[in-house]
């Protein structure tokens, strides 16, 4: 027989969630059944906990693979568990089961939908990330046949993980904390079982909204930030013939998740957690995202729950710099050759003059040119040689413009319409941006 110990979580969700401070504050010595949930459409991994009748809460995501070795090397449906420890708030119940056999082998978890994805642009994952499969290798063998300097050197790789791990939220570092934190439990010396006891507690941080925030300021700002001290914007070879292709491999990705990590990065590490993702295509994606922010073509929408606007301008100040006066060259090339460009039928694809509400749009609001006010951005134009007295058939006309101003006015993501005349206006201010946005960057 072999012992097991996870978490359940999520007690104010379900049917203890009006008490569920008293639940927990008494649950030591409950009896608990662990239902997998192959239905479930958030995670179809999940495994509720059941008291009786009562739907207590679900098995925390980090220990849903050790459940289901269990499971399967127990050849059961369900387990069975008693509460051995609880911790109030937030609410969290850790329980031990006794099983037959674990099978220690079994990869419960779809490889599918990442078989048909690739990513072949630069690698650029943290060294602590690089390091983690020798590190975590080191410190298994040692566990199980022991080092030259016994629990000093143990101890040492050990708090070398706990530094390390907590920036890996892959499915197969997942399995590793898990296969170490017993190990360390097994050891007899009191400074190895602290340490199996900070990996435990570190194994669900990723859960917990400021402890996303943190790995979420490390891989998508502190480590760029570092990256491009090193300058590596002058290496031989950075991709920039190639950002189009590499941003449209990302957004392959299964799952949206790099859709995910522009809508609110911090969420997206909880996101990464419920797929399971592989270490392999995680360590791919997490390198994409890093080359896209240092090129200037994220464009993040959100930072946590709260709405932090910090760490996106600073995110943003990462992209490549340009001086004024190129920036505004490069605006004027960019317009010209909007001007120019045709579409399928050959016809111009600016072919109105009130075309220049969503024109200024995203002068104004995406790349902050000049002020909102319509009167000053169109002087601004006809300083850049795109006003009445440009010649152009289709120049910045005030008055063609103010009739447009729902356009104008508003960012290109708040415009609301349809129609002919909508689709004009959208398709002006999109194939501005896809000029812009690969000259300039996003702002």
């Amino acid at each position: 027989m072999e012992k097991i110990r996870f978490d359940v979580v999520g007690l104010y969700h379900w049917d203890v969630h009006s008490y569920w401070k008293e639940y927990a504050a008494g649950a030591v010595g409950k009896k608990l059944v662990m239902q997998p949930m192959p239905e479930n459409t958030k995670d179809p991994y999940a495994v509720r906990a059941r008291e009786g009748s009562l739907h207590v809460g679900h098995v925390a995501v980090p220990d849903l693979d050790v459940v289901y070795q269990a499971l399967k090397g127990s050849g059961k449906t369900r387990l069975r568990g008693v509460v051995v420890e609880s911790n109030p708030e937030p609410p969290v119940l850790t329980v031990e089961c006794e099983v037959e056999a674990v099978d220690w082998d079994y990869d419960p978890f779809d490889n599918s939908p990442y078989l048909g994805w690739h990513y072949d642009g630069l690698p650029l994952i943290p060294k602590r990330l690089e390091q983690l499969d020798d590190l975590t290798a080191d410190l298994i063998d040692g566990l199980e046949s022991g080092l030259p300097n016994g629990a000093d050197a143990l101890e040492e790789l050990a708090s070398r993980l706990l530094e390390s791990n907590f920036y890996d939220v892959s499915r197969e570092m997942t399995r590793m904390r898990y296969r170490i934190e017993r190990l360390l439990a097994q050891r007899p010396e009191p400074e190895l079982q602290e340490a199996a006891r900070k990996l435990r507690w570190q194994k669900g941080m990723l859960m917990r909204h400021d402890d996303r925030d943190l790995v979420a300021r490390y891989l998508f700002l502190d480590h760029p930030k570092a990256l491009r001290q090193k300058g590596l914007e002058d290496s031989h070879y950075t991709y920039d013939n190639r950002l189009d292709e590499l941003e449209q491999q990302l957004r392959a990705f299964p799952w949206q998740l790099y859709d995910k990590f522009l809508s609110d990065p911090v969420d997206f590490l909880r996101e990464v957690y419920y797929k399971h993702v592989p270490r392999k295509y995680l360590n791919q994606l997490l390198s994409g995202i890093v080359l896209m922010i240092l090129k200037g073509r994220v464009e993040i929408q959100r930072w946590g729950r709260n709405g932090d606007t910090e760490p996106i301008r600073q995110i943003e100040s990462l992209a490549p710099s340009m001086s004024p006066s190129d920036r505004e060259k490069a605006m004027i090339a960019s317009l010209r050759e909007l001007l120019e460009m045709k579409n399928a039928r050959g016809n111009l694809i600016i072919s109105q003059k009130n075309q220049w509400a969503g024109i200024l749009s995203v002068l104004s609001f995406d790349y902050r040119v000049e002020s909102t006010d319509l009167r000053d951005l169109c002087r601004k134009m006809d300083a850049w040689g795109f006003g009445r007295d440009s010649g152009l058939k289709c120049y910045c006309d005030y008055e063609s413009v103010s009739k447009c101003s729902d356009y104008a006015n508003l960012p290109f993501n708040n415009w609301r319409g349809s129609g002919t005349a909508h689709q004009r206006q959208v398709r002006a201010a999109t194939e501005l941006r896809g000029i812009l946005r690969p000259r300039i960057g996003y702002r």
